[in-house]
């Protein structure tokens, strides 16, 4: 037996992933579809918050935040094609200053 330990994985060249989060979703798009859709999703009793974000594959989704689970039967699973990620977030309290 040899006293040498494993070393572990080869992270030779390992470093920084460029990310480009313009390429990832389409501002325009985003804006638009926000500016469509927001009214109507943050009018569904037990919605807490609405906005853009990366759906599971990495594309544009819209993000739903929800008080609990059983919100999630009230929304749509897409909206013009893009999906739609919910979140339970529990309630939401703005902080005051």
């Amino acid at each position: 037996m040899s006293g040498i330990q494993d070393p572990g994985p080869d992270m030779t060249g390992a470093g920084a992933v460029e990310y480009s989060p313009a390429e990832a979703v389409p501002g325009d798009r985003a804006g638009q579809l926000r500016a469509r859709h927001e009214a109507r999703l943050m009018a569904v009793p037990g919605v807490t918050s609405f906005g853009i974000g990366l759906g599971p594959a990495g594309g544009l989704a819209l993000a739903v935040g929800v008080l609990d689970a059983g919100v999630v039967a009230r929304l749509p699973r897409e909206i013009e094609g893009v999906p739609v990620v919910v979140t339970v977030t529990g309630p939401v309290e703005a902080l005051r200053r």
